[in-house]
């Protein structure tokens, strides 16, 4: 599977988002359907099952999946019960992950919401994914397999975002060391060889990416040591391309990236 997650081309409503991806040649998309503390008006689909149904066929029509979802961000006043209609969501819209960073400073407490988060998603045929961010509490590899270990869980596995790795010190042979069966999948995406300062990270992640091969990030060494049939999501709002409409940015980002992929 090679997908692309929402940020890519984040100011595109879903409906647009999964035909310009289809067009593009990807076999899925990511949707934000739950849309985070920082950026409420993309895009609020949950509560809304007309819609969600609506996006579902869209996606079948297409001949594409929807792949993942967001944002289920486990922060220190996570409430599963507060959380369970945008599970119910990405189950309806037929997705088979759903994104969830860890944001809470008290590990003990977001070990146990990742742990409820993982039982209901996994009641609605879900995985969740913790997915590891240079800039929040949860930050690094490492800071992820501790957590899933420790919640042991079927349903919860590890996102490996090529920018939050490089980005913590993280390496391929740090990732050839994982479990294969604790990973579940891979956002990729490339950027410049040097690291901003600390300050600069959020900003770097949210509109800062590059397309794969475009950048200076080790992309091919950590592609060796990946499963054959690693599955990828492509995360990269290139800013080098943001004045063009979506198809068109997606157009080029599907060439890039099938290209890169398809010479694994």
């Amino acid at each position: 599977m090679i997908s692309v997650s929402h940020l890519t081309a984040l100011d595109t409503p879903p409906e647009a988002f999964i035909d310009a991806a289809a067009a593009a040649g990807f076999g899925g998309v990511g949707l934000r359907i739950a849309p985070p503390s920082h950026a409420p008006e993309q895009w609020p689909v949950v509560g809304d099952m007309q819609r969600i149904r609506a996006l579902r066929r869209r996606a079948k029509d297409a001949g594409i999946c929807v792949f993942e979802a967001e944002s289920f961000g486990i922060a220190a006043d996570f409430s599963i019960d507060a959380s369970r209609p945008a599970l119910e969501a990405a189950a309806e819209i037929g997705a088979s992950y759903v994104v969830a960073g860890g944001f809470d400073e008290n590990e003990d407490r977001m070990v146990n919401s990742y742990r409820l988060l993982a039982e209901a998603a996994g009641n609605l045929a879900l995985t969740v994914v913790i997915e590891f961010i240079s800039f929040r509490p949860l930050r690094t590899l490492d800071d992820a397999v501790r957590v899933q270990q420790r919640v042991d869980h079927p349903a919860l596995k590890l996102l490996v975002d090529m920018l939050h790795l490089d980005r913590t010190g993280g390496t391929a042979a740090r990732v050839a060391a994982l479990d294969p069966d604790a990973l579940g999948y891979i956002h990729i995406c490339d950027a410049p060889a040097t690291r901003p300062a600390p300050d600069g990270l959020a900003t770097e992640a949210r509109t800062g990416r590059f397309y794969p091969g475009d950048g200076g990030l080790p992309l091919r060494d950590i592609l060796a040591v990946l499963p054959a049939e690693m599955s990828f999501s492509l995360e990269a709002p290139d800013p080098r391309f943001a004045h063009l409409p979506a198809t068109e940015r997606l157009a080029i980002a599907g060439e890039k990236t099938l290209g890169f992929l398809g010479r694994r």
